[in-house]
């Protein structure tokens, strides 16, 4: 990390983190849980190049989007076999990311020196299930309960960038922010804030990420 990047991580209010594939590589293994359960179910497996069209999104989006693309019936005719299927992927991947996943080198020493700044983390992920990641992580004296927001239902992730910046972090400016992310749409929607943007490469993906600075996690590489 140069003096310069240390220095801007320093001068900030807050951080706010994506978890999967921002804090360890995580996204590979939830497709990896995907597609265990569609094999086993359905008899298919999602290719890459469709894997990287469904990343960033929902799985209330992207679940449909797999029906038309595999011509599968995940749902039902009632849609109740949606709730059915993420539950069963989501103990499988919770399985697979406790056992086989650990945080970015870079993480450690994005956090070390953080001291009276907040930490927000944002994911899609089920608390229960960042909690145990956390634990297991032993990250749990930078994330909490508190600062977790759990993107479910009619939430997005824009939203809970607001609510942070406008509610919690008031009096804050844009650039008091920093938003660490894999997906390009929510680096965007940062810079829409006027944060300051941090896109993590973690080579599983084929965006260009349009951040401010650019971690190369997979070579533990920082600007």
């Amino acid at each position: 990390m140069t003096e310069n990047f240390r220095k801007l991580l320093g001068n900030k209010r807050a951080y706010i983190f994506d978890l999967d594939g921002t804090i360890a590589d995580t996204e590979r293994i939830q497709w990896e849980a995907h597609n265990l359960v569609l094999k086993k179910r359905f008899g298919i497996e999602v290719d890459i190049e469709h894997i990287y069209t469904y990343l960033g999104k929902p799985e209330e989006v992207f679940l449909p989007e797999i029906e038309k693309d595999y011509n599968i019936n995940i749902g039902g005719d009632k849609g109740k076999g949606y709730e059915k299927y993420s539950k069963e992927r989501s103990k499988i991947a919770e399985k697979l990311v406790l056992s086989k996943s650990e945080p970015f080198k870079f993480m450690r020493e994005v956090l070390e020196d953080t001291f009276g700044i907040t930490i927000f983390l944002v994911s899609a992920q089920s608390r229960s299930v960042i909690k145990k990641m956390i634990k297991a992580w032993n990250l749990g004296g930078y994330f909490s309960d508190v600062n977790t927001f759990i993107v479910e239902g009619n939430k997005t992730k824009p939203y809970y960038y607001d609510y942070i910046f406008k509610n919690i972090l008031k009096n804050a400016e844009g650039q008091d922010v920093i938003l660490f992310e894999d997906v390009n749409k929510y680096i965007l929607e940062g810079k829409k804030r006027g944060f300051v943007t941090v896109g993590i490469d973690n080579g599983f993906g084929n965006e260009k990420l349009e951040a401010d600075f650019v971690i190369d996690a997979k070579n533990n590489i920082m600007p």
